[in-house]
């Protein structure tokens, strides 16, 4: 085979790899029309049917060479910047006013690490659950402890009235038989593998749970657990409604030559399968299903809890409104039907007829078969053998001219995100509609319900990298409550990625990059026609947008300078940016505040709970890890590359304005600053790191795995520390705090 021919045969892959890399996740173009429109949900007829419908899916998307791979993320929006402070009549002898956890939607509360009401501070730190009573602060003092067992990891609380509830997993070990496949027990079907399995892998296997335990805080100073749910999956997220709960579990659906294992929910001890005949499962075919358990919790009476189940892709994101929740995954497509599109739009219009007829006279179920893509590629080699140089120069050109245009051409067919809306209220818990629109999401604030339509900031593509692709572009698109897609603003910011989105009521923002910052805003007022309002560029970019009011927007991300010599950028320290979007046509950056050199970073760029905003009091708080460049260490001068040593974390406490950003100061808890100084970059408190700050009325308290501080919110001067019973751990490596991520245009 020529270089010629190797270079044709390249283009099967070359698109392929660039579908990879961007984050394809497509499947069956052998199938299309099945594919694009078979996508409401189903119920199994029996657990035959659901172990032949996931065995077939197995054996046709075991390998995927790369060329299908899947985007693990993990995981909001309506114009609510922060929950309000609540009447703090229940808690008894609080403050006037406080703050809550940052939430996206009005009156969906989220669960955290931290919870407070207003008179008493919710703490997971360690393996414990810590009450202290926090008001006032002179007065503050630890009233009791919740100490959890070994083998359970506790996640996030909520606070429900006097209830307290901790989500968490933990494995369970199953008992299958000794190595001669002997029983020792009997175990649920759902749990149990053959005989023969346990000859093969005669280890211990285990079941993952997640688990919620309600507990009755009457009296903080003794908690008593009085309920306790458990169900088969990986914690995924969770919502609050009124006096429910919404717990979302993720079980992967794994199996051998046994049976296939069933969801399991457990309340107060007892043991509920479910039945195959209640399991609703999307028929896109994937290359890995799991469970999507939901349970509906009401945590005011005892073991009353509604269990749901999805049979689908690995949920990726999630949002949910007070009416609906909405779980998305994205398409696959498996590694031969890829080839075959590419194949078919890119090398089989430039073949002789004889050729192209024996190609296309394969089965499209032979095409899972490498041996069938041998014989392709040797009646492709064996006509280009046989063309002059002249003619297979031509021939080359046409085919690699043909797969640039293919390339942009299948991006919104083959990277789909597939959504589906589940209506949820109190214990009913229903499905409604499912849909699909091209491109992925980046988080839940690039979705939202308004006004009877959903909405949602996609991007298709990959981003502009350091050799100058770019095949990227960034969409917006409004769906009916049926999830029809009823209008759409496409094809924004060529060769970048979306790094935030926000929608607020008739407009939303998004805020792509490559290295300059545009910011859009996009008119959402008629559903049907979206527009581009108008748009900003600035150096840097947000990785977080949160409302002010309703003519401005706080942005914080990271500063930028573009390289040299190169398309894209070096990201710099932490950037809190003013937006004022006033006139939309011409938004612009009022103010701004830099913090730190390279390798400054805040939890708060990719956590929005630790983001505290009061816009009555002026207040802004965020966790800063602080790196700063010593000029003195580099006389020959300092590179755009180069990252600064640590010398600071805590709280950053700032007064912001519709004019201004001002720091008024810093809070740490870190207590020996010497250590830290001299460990440059290499050394991250972690036990001693503000993960959280919140308020009581005048008092801001922040707190660390070590400490609780109170100070005063005026003069920030220091009221009082409660010392948290804290395990300390030291973490050593590059960096600190967060590995900075590195991506394909911002290193």
């Amino acid at each position: 085979m020529n270089k010629g021919t190797i270079l044709i045969l390249a283009a099967l892959l070359i698109i392929g790899g660039a579908l990879y890399y961007s984050g394809k996740h497509t499947m069956d173009l052998v199938y299309p029309e099945e594919y694009y429109q078979d996508i409401a949900l189903n119920t199994f007829a029996s657990e035959k049917e659901l172990t032949e419908f996931l065995k077939s899916a197995q054996d046709q998307g075991s390998y995927s060479y790369g060329l299908g791979g899947r985007d693990m993320l993990m995981m909001e929006q309506s114009s609510v910047p922060m929950a309000q402070a609540e009447s703090t009549a229940k808690a008894g002898g609080g403050a006037e006013e406080y703050s809550t956890t940052n939430i996206q939607v009005e009156g969906v509360d989220e669960a955290d690490i931290i919870k407070n009401d207003g008179k008493y501070i919710y703490i997971i730190s360690g393996n414990k659950v810590i009450i202290v009573d926090a008001f006032p602060a002179k007065n503050a003092e630890i009233l009791s402890e919740i100490e959890f067992d070994d083998d359970e990891r506790i996640s996030q609380i909520f606070i429900n009235e006097n209830k307290l509830i901790v989500f968490g997993q933990k494995n369970e070990k199953e008992h299958f038989g000794d190595v001669n496949g002997e029983p020792e027990e009997e175990t649920p079907v759902s749990s149990k593998m053959m005989a023969e399995d346990m000859m093969m892998w005669p280890y211990p296997s285990y079941t993952q749970l997640t688990f919620a335990y309600i507990y009755d805080i009457s009296d903080r100073s003794d908690p008593e657990i009085i309920d306790d749910i458990e169900v088969k999956g990986n914690y995924y997220n969770s919502r609050m409604i009124g006096d429910y709960v919404y717990l979302i579990a993720n079980e992967n659906v794994w199996f051998r030559d046994g049976p296939v294992p069933l969801p399991m929910m457990r309340v107060g001890g007892m043991e509920k399968i479910m039945p195959a005949t209640d399991i609703m499962y999307c028929p896109i075919p994937d290359y890995s299903y799991s469970y999507t358990n939901i349970l509906a919790i009401n945590t005011q009476k005892e073991k009353d809890v509604t269990h749901k189940v999805v049979l689908k892709g690995n949920s990726q994101q999630m949002y949910m409104s007070t009416d609906n929740l909405y779980l998305t995954s994205m398409k696959q497509m498996r590694w031969y039907d890829q080839r075959w599109r590419i194949l078919e739009k890119t090398i089989i219009p430039f073949l002789p007829k004889d050729i192209t007829n024996k190609i296309e006279s394969l089965d499209p179920s032979d095409l899972a078969d490498y041996t069938k893509w041998s014989d392709i590629e040797e009646m492709i080699s064996d006509y280009t053998d046989s063309l002059t140089p002249t003619e297979e120069k031509k021939f080359a050109e046409n085919v690699q001219e043909k797969a640039e245009d293919v390339e942009k051409e299948i991006m919104k067919e083959t990277e789909r995100t597939v959504v589906h809306r589940i209506s949820i209220d109190k214990d009913k818990i229903e499905y409604e509609a499912e849909g699909e629109f091209p491109g992925r999401l980046l988080n839940q604030f690039s979705m939202d319900e308004y006004d009877g339509h959903f909405r949602a900031a996609t991007t298709v593509g990959r981003a502009s990298t350091r050799s100058g692709e770019e095949t990227s572009s960034n969409n917006v698109y409004v769906l009916d409550m049926d999830l029809n897609i009823v209008g759409e603003v496409e094809d924004l910011a060529p060769g970048e990625k979306i790094y935030s989105a926000r929608f607020m009521g008739k407009k939303g923002y998004l805020v792509t990059f490559r290295n300059i910052d545009p910011l859009f805003v996009i008119d959402l007022s008629i559903p049907k026609n979206p527009k581009v309002l108008g748009k900003l560029k600035i150096p840097g970019y947000s990785d977080y947008l949160h409302p002010y009011d309703e003519n401005h927007l706080i942005g914080l991300g990271k500063q930028t300078i573009a390289a040299k010599d190169r398309d894209f950028a070096w990201y710099q320290g932490v950037k809190l940016s003013l937006f004022d979007v006033s006139d939309v046509s011409k938004p612009k950056e009022v103010a701004k505040y830099e913090i730190g050199d390279r390798g400054t970073d805040s939890n708060a760029l990719n956590d929005h709970k630790a983001f505290l905003f009061d816009k009555n009091k002026n207040l802004l708080v965020i966790p800063i890890t602080l790196a700063e460049i010593d000029e003195e260490k580099y006389p020959s001068g300092i590179s755009d590359n180069q990252y600064g040593d640590y010398t600071f974390q805590g709280a950053y406490v700032f007064h912001i304005d519709t004019n201004s950003i001002d720091l008024k100061g810093r809070i740490s808890h870190i207590e020996d600053y010497d250590s830290y100084l001299k460990s440059g970059y290499r050394y991250f408190n972690y036990d001693e790191s503000v993960k959280r700050s919140l308020y009581m009325d005048d008092v801001l308290y922040t707190v660390s795995n070590k400490f609780i501080k109170m100070n005063d919110l005026d003069d920030l001067d220091e009221l009082n520390t409660v010392e948290l019973p804290y395990e300390e751990q030291r973490y050593y490596g590059y960096g600190g705090g967060e590995v900075p991520m590195v991506d394909a245009v911002t290193v």
